[in-house]
């Protein structure tokens, strides 16, 4: 059985080489000025206050989701829709406000609010009807009956809480497209690293980087996942005034997905956009056959008991892109710039988050059932039995989910093809951060064009439904 553990340990290895290299190219060096200081502390700080206005939001929203399911896809367009478009949106729609150090909370709220409440709604549809009826039958006060609530609550906001808190920590292109005034630990390694600065400064961040993740990766490792959204006989009530007050929030959503997508009504560069556009899909392509190829490989070794595959979705959310493609770019040297170091990029990227994705259908056939084909059949022939006859429709929706974020990546984007060939991301996010009018016009409509892409692959792949289990 512990051949089937050399396919994880081998894809956690590749996935840490680009950071032992960093190491070892700058060297251990912990010499930062005052300015590094201070990018560490805003990047901490700015990271705390957009979790908490995110999870302020997701919760306002959840009346909304609960009472009028037609609000959650729109909503759930600045989240499901690339971070470049949706703070382009927000430059649109806010103005100079979004380049100040609010911009960036913001913009992260605007992200994850509507992911909140789609964690925060699954768990609230999860609580036991006699556990409400119990409620509604014996406790007279309604701050206790909301109390009561938000105990069962606790699972899905402190997991959405940190994870919100992660992404903010680790964010890039929200601060490179508000103009870098604020940039956080992410966006400074890529500028320092990308300048004439010195080699200990970019040693520095880089440890400061590694360290930083090390302490988000630990605390995630504890913090249980809420509960499935296994829909209860009987969902809370929600009243007239929080639902009112919800969706008058959700209006500003709504806006929000019409100044993402406004920008195709008046199109601009069309010619020019053929060739990032097909860069974008041959490298998405490619990368999304490979994910599946690694997705496989992992559930052989779940099949086994190894918990390495779920140690690398860990590790994977929680440190830093802008190091792995700095370190990915000094280990592929040869193939700067080309569309093939981007696809393994965003293969090694993406590859744990599909495996986040087909792991909940996987334990949902009966654990007996699974031990017996492993027995009988053996890891390898049972995960391909399993995954021809029960999953098959899931690594479809995986498939398209790959797709679609493989499309919508930025950051490995702009730090391993600058100069060469060019995807449709990088290049919007060129032309919004140039400083001639009419380029930035043609970037607006590229962002909108990017989102329309991955949202339609996203609802494809909502709507394929998979099959019950026959095994």
């Amino acid at each position: 059985m512990r051949r089937y553990l050399i396919p994880p340990l081998f894809f956690l290895s590749v996935f840490a080489a680009p950071y032992i290299i960093l190491l070892a190219k700058y060297g251990v060096s912990l010499q930062v000025d005052s300015y590094v200081l201070w990018v560490f502390a805003f990047t901490w700080v700015q990271a705390a206050a957009s979790a908490a206005l995110s999870l302020a939001v997701g919760l306002v929203l959840v009346p909304a989701y609960v009472r009028f399911p037609w609000v959650k896809p729109v909503a759930l367009v600045p989240f499901f829709a690339p971070a470049l478009s949706t703070v382009d949106a927000l430059i649109r729609l806010h103005g100079d406000f979004m380049y100040g150090p609010w911009g960036i909370v913001v913009a992260h709220a605007v992200y994850y609010g509507p992911y909140v409440a789609l964690v925060v709604e699954s768990n609230l549809r999860s609580i036991p009807a006699d556990l409400l009826e119990a409620a509604d039958l014996y406790v007279r006060r309604a701050a206790t009956r909301l109390r009561i609530v938000f105990a069962e609550l606790r699972p899905a906001v402190l997991y959405s809480f940190f994870t919100v808190f992660i992404f903010s920590f680790l964010s890039f292109t929200t601060p490179l497209l508000l103009g870098g005034r604020y940039p956080t630990l992410e966006l400074l390694v890529y500028i320092y690293a990308t300048s004439f600065a010195s080699t200990d400064l970019v040693a520095s961040l880089v440890l400061l980087g590694l360290l930083s993740s090390a302490v988000l990766a630990l605390p995630l490792l504890r913090i249980p996942a809420p509960p499935p959204a296994e829909p209860a006989p009987r969902t809370p009530a929600v009243g007239p005034v929080p639902t009112a007050f919800s969706l008058g929030v959700a209006l500003y959503f709504f806006a929000v997905a019409f100044y993402i997508f406004s920008p195709l009504l008046e199109p601009r560069g069309v010619d020019a956009v053929v060739r990032p556009l097909f860069n974008s899909f041959a490298v998405a392509l490619t990368a999304s056959a490979a994910v599946l190829l690694v997705v496989l490989a992992f559930l052989v070794s779940d099949s086994v008991g190894s918990r390495l595959p779920a140690l690398t979705y860990v590790v994977t959310v929680s440190l830093s892109k802008s190091l792995f493609a700095l370190g990915f770019f000094h280990m592929a040297q040869p193939l700067y710039g080309t569309l093939l170091i981007l696809a393994a990029a965003h293969s090694v990227v993406i590859a744990p988050l599909a495996y986040s994705l087909v792991k909940p259908s996987w334990e949902k056939i009966r654990i007996d059932t699974r031990e017996a084909c492993v027995l009988y059949l053996g890891p390898l022939k049972c995960v391909t039995r399993i995954i021809s006859e029960a999953l098959g429709p899931t690594l479809v929706q995986t498939w398209l989910f790959a797709l679609a974020s493989s499309l919508s990546e930025t950051t490995l984007a702009l730090m391993l093809t600058t100069g060469g060939a060019a995807t449709l991301s990088a290049e919007a996010v060129r032309l919004l951060t140039s400083r001639a009018p009419d380029l930035i016009e043609m970037g607006h409509f590229y962002s909108a064009v990017l989102a329309l892409l991955v949202l339609v692959l996203l609802a494809a792949s909502r709507l394929i439904k998979p099959r019950p289990y026959s095994i």
